[in-house]
């Protein structure tokens, strides 16, 4: 699907996509979706079990299908095989996110919802064969919960759910370098503590051993909240096989500012990595005393200690 990056091809693209989004009936006809929980489902499987969660999205799907690089993590064999991996795990505490539009389109928007047809119609026929039939699938949409909904009047009851997770928690927050996860906002302040280890916002799986390295030396009591894109799915999956709970948190705290705010599309946060926004990527420096005292650790390159 080459054809999605560069304005030459805007016209083009959204033919393709257009007939990809036609094609969306035929394709699940003849290739049924996996079994999908639904986002309350996902959370409340979290909360009673303790689990941890690894989540796919449509970009990691096409890391897998395509070999392709994303935008922010180049293609690595090690990283596609943990993907693999991880699709077809039998752990009981890890569960595997899919993205809503393989649950279902209800109450998605417009624009949404012809994306996710489109998306699907290109990726599934691909990917089912490294999902297992019967296996029963999470929902990797657990972290957005808000902006691309039609109808929003749940996405105050899903944040405050979502938000129980870490209650009276210690948490320990593994994140991308600009992404500064809860800052400005209220989405930890029910937690007990934060601590935060920083690693690079691109190509973030180059350090992943040492991440991997320094948290599982952390105390198992933590609680791991990761978001670092593609890497927090092998991070998560390996601490949770050493006896953490770890949870791929992804764009949790973007989808929360974007609700605070009742943003109606997806606008750039000042101070923090917006990756699905004009200009997000982009970001500015900030002074926060409290944020700065939570760093225990940064993993930024190869030549950082």
């Amino acid at each position: 699907m080459n054809l999605q990056y560069g304005k030459f091809f805007k016209y083009p693209r959204k033919a393709f996509k257009h007939f990809l989004s036609v094609s969306y009936p035929l394709v699940i006809k003849i290739y049924p979706l996996p079994k999908v929980k639904s986002i309350p489902e996902t959370i409340d499987k979290i909360l009673d079990d303790d689990c941890s969660i690894c989540r796919f999205g449509d970009g990691e799907l096409l890391y897998i299908a395509e070999k392709r690089s994303l935008p922010f993590q180049r293609q690595d064999d090690r990283l596609r095989d943990y993907f693999i991996k991880i699709l077809n795990s039998e752990n009981p505490k890890i569960l595997v996110g899919l993205p809503i539009g393989y649950y279902s389109l209800e109450n998605l928007k417009p624009n949404s919802k012809r994306t996710w047809r489109a998306i699907i119609s290109w990726t599934y026929p691909r990917v089912r064969g490294f999902l297992r039939k019967d296996k029963e699938y999470y929902n990797a949409s657990m972290t957005r919960l808000y902006m691309d909904y039609d109808d929003t009047s749940h996405s105050e009851a899903w944040f405050r759910k979502v938000r129980s997770i870490w209650e009276e928690k210690d948490i320990l927050l593994i994140e991308g370098e600009k992404s500064r996860l809860g800052v400005g906002n209220d989405l930890f302040k029910n937690s007990r503590s934060v601590k935060r280890v920083l690693g690079p916002a691109h190509n973030a799986f180059d350090q992943f051993d040492d991440l991997l390295n320094f948290a599982k030396e952390q105390y198992k009591k933590h609680l791991v909240l990761i978001a670092m894109g593609p890497t927090a799915k092998p991070l998560a999956y390996e601490l949770a096989l050493l006896g953490f709970q770890a949870i791929d948190i992804g764009n949790l705290d973007v989808e929360y500012e974007w609700f605070l705010q009742k943003a109606k599309s997806k606008v750039k946060i000042e101070g923090k990595y917006t990756s699905e926004a004009k200009g997000g990527r982009i970001v500015e420096d900030i002074i926060n005393e409290e944020y700065e005292n939570q760093i225990i650790k940064k993993f930024l390159n190869i030549s950082t200690n």
